[in-house]
């Protein structure tokens, strides 16, 4: 009789860091791979997540999976900002500890994948687009991209966006009765950055769509010419959540996979 062979989490690591999002597309300085655990484990459950919360390691518990794959840190570092007058040391923070409780007492083991699977061929800014609609890319950028559409006004294209992402509260700025053909797309936290706008000054991007927007990023890009649809940062990235998770599935029918929103409520394809 043949004898299965165990899941380990270095199998699911050796397939998303080969097949899915190699580790060549990370950005400089930005770690990915095994943020925790260990790779020797055998895989009881996956959960797939923006963010590795509290509640998310407590319901990753509560359904028996000790892999988290996650997008975002599963700590938060000192940052040394001179703007902070009190901030605690990486291991002081109260987030952090009630993390690492969480997963020592658990066994739980994170993988983490940011920048390679925000520019990772099918990854988060091109899942975007895809959960939109999207057709006809005009423009591909590292990380932004710009599409050719049928004419359509903001009103419709924020509804759109909105009942696509599955979110109510999403900021529009411009005339919401004029039609625009180019829509750029810059998610996740690409608004952060106060001139992120630049990266659409040689496309013929009209509306641009973000993730999280700075108040800043938001004066830089009307001022530069600009209509814009802000939705959020986990919003504009669940769509490449869910992909991964499609695509693990497919590969690993054997082990349970759920994915999961920060607030730990289960995310399913629209």
């Amino acid at each position: 009789m043949k004898v299965k062979n165990k899941l380990l989490i270095r199998d699911i690591a050796d397939y998303v860091e080969r097949e899915i999002a190699p580790l060549k597309y990370s950005l400089p300085g930005d770690r990915n791979g095994l943020e925790f655990g260990s790779l020797s484990n055998e895989v009881t459950g996956i959960v797939v997540s923006w963010t590795p919360t509290s509640t998310v390691i407590e319901k990753s518990v509560s359904l028996k999976a000790n892999l988290i794959i996650s997008h975002e840190w599963s700590l938060y570092e000192h940052s040394g900002s001179k703007w902070l007058e009190n901030e605690s040391w990486m291991f002081a923070k109260r987030t952090n500890l009630k993390r690492l409780q969480l997963m020592f007492r658990n066994g739980i083991s994170i993988l983490k994948y940011h920048s390679n699977w925000d520019i990772a061929p099918g990854g988060i800014a091109d899942s975007f687009g895809e959960r939109l609609g999207f057709k006809d890319l005009a423009k591909k950028g590292r990380l932004v991209r710009v599409y050719k559409e049928r004419p359509i006004s903001l009103k419709d294209l924020t509804s759109l966006v909105a009942r696509k992402l599955e979110i109510t509260r999403v900021e529009t700025y411009g005339d919401l009765n004029r039609k625009f053909a180019y829509i750029g797309t810059a998610v996740g936290g690409l608004g952060q950055i106060f001139t992120q706008a630049d990266d659409f000054a040689e496309t013929k991007a009209e509306v641009l769509i973000y993730g999280e927007m700075l108040e800043y990023t938001k004066i830089y890009t009307r001022e530069s010419g600009y209509s814009y649809i802000a939705t959020s940062h986990e919003a504009s990235e669940m769509p490449g959540m869910l992909k991964l998770t499609c695509l693990l599935k497919n590969r690993f029918p054997e082990v349970a996979i759920k994915c999961l929103r920060s607030d730990g409520h289960e995310a399913r394809e629209p």
